[in-house]
């Protein structure tokens, strides 16, 4: 079943009163909870619709959809896809698309495959430097999704080389780092990923903007067809939320978010729904998609 259809189906029955949250990981990508556990924990949190953005791998959908009907809640298609420019991550996020178009899959498995190689790369400087972090160990941690620099430092933690995620980064995986040097992006440049979700029907996001830190960028992201923007993210300080939301009424982007889930934590911070994101979010998705489709 297309994703617009499925979407269609349960329009009704939500009201503008209800929030969704339309960023979160899976353990398809980076994130601590299969996609199960997920939509249960979005059904516990109250919330309507939800997407699962997962990094470089939209299978979230199909694994997860017949269970979020049963549950009552709206899951919709979403990826996170990892871009690159002038040495800053950029992540574009894609919703509403045509899960099973062929260029976006042939593309996506081409960017896990360039993700495994990297990981393979990064885990022999280690091993070459005296950590001997296990591969197949790591690639476990991927649970066969997208394997990431988050997945190392997951394995550098449990195995006491580092005490903390920020640690691994800053010794040993971050950008400046000299073990990543000359370790090639695996990415597709802003432009092309905007391409590629708007091919396959779908609705361009990018992802937390005030953390990816390159304003500069943003007149040209609308010019490649950028469509929306996020400004419910943790993490940015008002005034950023101000600019934001300023910046896409100029351009008329759709104001779009969600919690950036990626791990269950005691004190409950960045839950899913934590930033009580309106539906009519979600409903100015589909009359952008749906405006495109009838263009």
């Amino acid at each position: 079943m297309k994703s617009t259809e499925f979407a269609g189906n349960l329009r009704h029955q939500f009201s503008e009163k209800d929030f969704v949250d339309l960023h979160m990981h899976s353990t398809l990508s980076d994130g601590g909870l299969d996609v199960r556990s997920l939509i249960q924990l979005c059904g516990q949190q109250g919330l309507s619709a939800m997407a699962i953005t997962d990094h470089d791998n939209i299978d979230s959908f199909e694994e997860g959809q017949e269970y979020a009907r049963q549950l009552g809640i709206e899951l919709i298609p979403g990826v996170e896809i990892s871009s690159s420019l002038g040495g800053s991550d950029i992540h574009i996020l894609g919703y509403l698309f045509d899960p099973t178009h062929l260029r976006l899959n042939q593309t996506l498995v081409e960017l896990r495959e360039k993700r495994r190689e990297r990981a393979k790369k990064i885990v022999d400087r280690l091993v070459s430097k005296g950590i001997s972090v296990d591969y197949e160990r790591v690639m476990a941690r991927a649970h066969g999704g997208s394997v990431g620099r988050a997945h190392i430092a997951s394995q550098l933690m449990e195995e006491e080389y580092v005490s903390t995620f920020q640690e691994a980064f800053t010794k040993y995986l971050g950008n400046e780092s000299e073990l990543m040097s000359e370790i090639d992006s695996v990415k597709l440049t802003p432009a092309e990923a905007i391409q590629l979700i708007l091919e396959a029907g779908g609705v361009p996001v990018l992802a937390h903007p005030y953390k990816t830190n390159r304003d500069d960028l943003l007149e040209l992201l609308v010019e490649w067809g950028l469509l929306g923007i996020e400004t419910y993210c943790h993490g940015q300080p008002g005034s950023a939320y101000h600019k934001y939301r300023t910046f896409a009424q100029k351009h008329n982007l759709i104001c779009s978010g969600g919690a950036d889930f990626h791990v269950k934590r005691s004190d409950g911070r960045s839950a899913p729904g934590s930033l009580k994101v309106p539906y009519k979010v979600l409903s100015l998705l589909k009359q952008t998609k749906d405006a495109k489709v009838h263009h």
